[in-house]
């Protein structure tokens, strides 16, 4: 059964986020194109991605608090050294 107020509140959240589109980082962006269409019907949906855009909004709170460009900014890269597990 489709819960309806839940799916309600993700729908504003995805309005709030949709109009900071501009502050968003491309993986935000990806996130942001893919819980659109996810929840352009109300049969869908997953118990976190509420958390994920409330996570977005304040990842672009932070970013204005810093002056921070996502564009420039964001773009960090972590190495990870891979190695072979023990067996």
């Amino acid at each position: 059964m489709v819960n309806l107020a839940y799916h309600a509140e993700v729908l504003n959240l995805l309005a709030e986020v949709e109009a900071m589109a501009a502050d968003l980082t491309p993986n935000e962006l990806e996130m942001l194109s893919h819980l659109k269409s996810k929840y352009a019907v109300p049969d869908h949906g997953d118990f976190d991605d509420k958390i994920c855009l409330e996570v977005m909004l304040r990842n672009v709170a932070i970013r204005r608090g810093y002056t921070m460009d996502p564009k420039t900014d964001a773009a960090r890269v972590i190495e990870v050294t891979r190695t072979r597990g023990r067996r």
